[in-house]
């Protein structure tokens, strides 16, 4: 059931026709063309959790987002942009491993994109892949990770 008291992002209130999958594509095309994304740092990465209890990993497109949960709980936490290749070969295969969530741009209300390690690590190799094909030369230089140094098997997990 919704929350009649919640409010819409700015974003969402101005268009109305964003879909959770609308904005879960844009968030994995904006952090592969600015090649890092951004997450709350104290000692340790700052998690959350769903409703049912499962533990998610908080990331943000934006150190503007990310700046907006420097409170309460989080207030001594700074914001730390992550490389996006550092993303896939260190945070991920952890995420994966303990089959932990990640909460995709989370805003003050409590709202946001929750998608298990599994299913971002395939959606990002795939979206890497088509651009792979579509524009090569963005891949020269190591300024993105190449799509088949991406594992998804998860026999390395163990």
């Amino acid at each position: 059931m919704r929350n009649p008291y919640q409010r819409k992002t700015a974003s969402n209130a101005q268009n109305g026709t964003t879909s959770a999958k609308d904005q879960y594509i844009q968030f994995i095309q904006t952090i592969v063309s600015q090649t890092k994304l951004y997450a709350l740092y104290d000692e340790g990465w700052a998690l959350c959790s769903t409703p049912s209890g499962q533990q998610t990993l908080a990331i943000w497109q934006s150190k503007g987002l990310a700046q907006l949960l420097i409170k309460d709980q989080w207030e001594h936490y700074q914001v730390q942009d992550v490389a996006l290749e550092a993303f896939i070969e260190e945070i991920l295969p952890y995420i994966r491993k303990h089959k932990t969530h990640l909460s995709i741009n989370l805003t003050p209300e409590g709202q946001n994109i929750l998608v298990s390690g599994e299913k971002f690590i395939l959606d990002l190799k795939t979206y890497l892949y088509q651009l792979y094909l579509k524009q090569p030369s963005l891949f020269e230089n190591n300024r993105l990770p190449l799509p088949r140094k991406i594992r998804l098997n998860n026999k390395w997990l163990d």
